[in-house]
């Protein structure tokens, strides 16, 4: 029974991953993926070149973080980023670096494995006491290395370069909005069979009535699918405790998740659920060397 479990689960992974296109829906935001990834509006750190670029603007100081998640609750499905943010002299914004690692690997053999290289940097357009506008872009380097087969042979590699740009702004602090395009390029691999990497629009707002409430939607459209509509919450009772939920559709998920400030460490934990697969487990440690936001 466990051998058909495994055999399904694979099949409905990479099922789903061939429809969409390799290198998708792999945040490394444990925040955001408690509040159903709705941050296109509001996220600002070290990842923000994941969700929208633009974010990178608000980064004040040195930011180093690193995160694993635990995809389908799967051990064989290994999954890791990396990621340094640093601002620039002057009014030239921040740049960023991430590193991502996804593996499948069964019985010591590894089936695919997939990294991501990008370069990131998000700088201010205007930004006055009133109100904000940013713009930000990435450049990615995807890898694809499709394991061995049976017969210990090698299947294979392949490479694609990768274009996304992405805007924010703010209003009084209080109302934010975001949009960000990914893969504007349209990138492909693949020498003989080419598959094409996923084109997404995102657009989303996100509204502060106070200091510790945050409530976020967006909708996420990738090109040849249907758009998810995803919304998130966020309360911190205490300023070093932010507690989070949140919820999308197609399919319908739910997420929830917690983070803990202790003197420039940043460890966020989060939980999202499947309606076949089993739950997702994510958890991320980030640590600042300037001014927390």
């Amino acid at each position: 029974m466990r051998t058909i479990f495994l055999f399904v689960l694979l099949v409905t992974v990479f099922s789903q991953s061939l429809r969409a296109g390799v290198f998708d829906n792999r945040y490394p935001s444990a925040q955001a993926a408690a509040m159903s990834n709705a941050t296109v509006a509001l996220i600002g750190d070290v990842w923000a070149p994941y969700y929208n670029p633009a974010g990178l603007a608000n980064v004040n100081g040195i930011q180093v973080a690193s995160a694993v998640q635990r995809l389908f609750n799967q051990p064989f499905l290994q999954n890791a980023f990396f990621g340094a943010a640093m601002p620039l002299p002057g009014k030239y914004g921040t740049i960023a670096v991430n590193f991502e690692f996804f593996g499948v690997k069964y019985s010591g053999a590894t089936l695919s494995r997939e990294n991501t290289f990008t370069i990131s940097h998000g700088f201010y357009l205007m930004n006055d006491i009133h109100s904000s506008l940013s713009f930000g872009y990435n450049l990615r380097y995807y890898y694809w290395d499709l394991g061995q087969s049976v017969e210990n042979r090698s299947l294979g590699s392949a490479s694609a370069f990768g274009l996304d740009l992405g805007l924010q702004g703010t209003l009084y602090h209080r109302i934010f909005g975001g949009v960000y395009a990914y893969n504007i390029n349209a990138p492909s691999m693949g020498k003989y069979t080419k598959h094409d990497l996923p084109q997404r629009i995102v657009v989303g707002a996100g509204y502060r009535p106070i200091s510790s409430v945050t409530t976020t939607i967006s909708l996420d459209k990738t090109i040849g699918f249907d758009t998810q509509v995803l919304g998130g919450f966020e309360f911190r009772p205490i300023p070093w405790l932010a507690l989070r939920v949140g919820a999308g559709t197609q399919p319908n998920r739910i997420s929830a998740g917690f983070g803990i400030r202790f003197k420039g460490f940043v460890l966020d934990y989060s939980f999202r659920n499947h309606p076949v697969l089993p739950e997702t487990h994510k958890i991320g440690l980030m640590y600042f060397f300037g001014k927390q936001n």
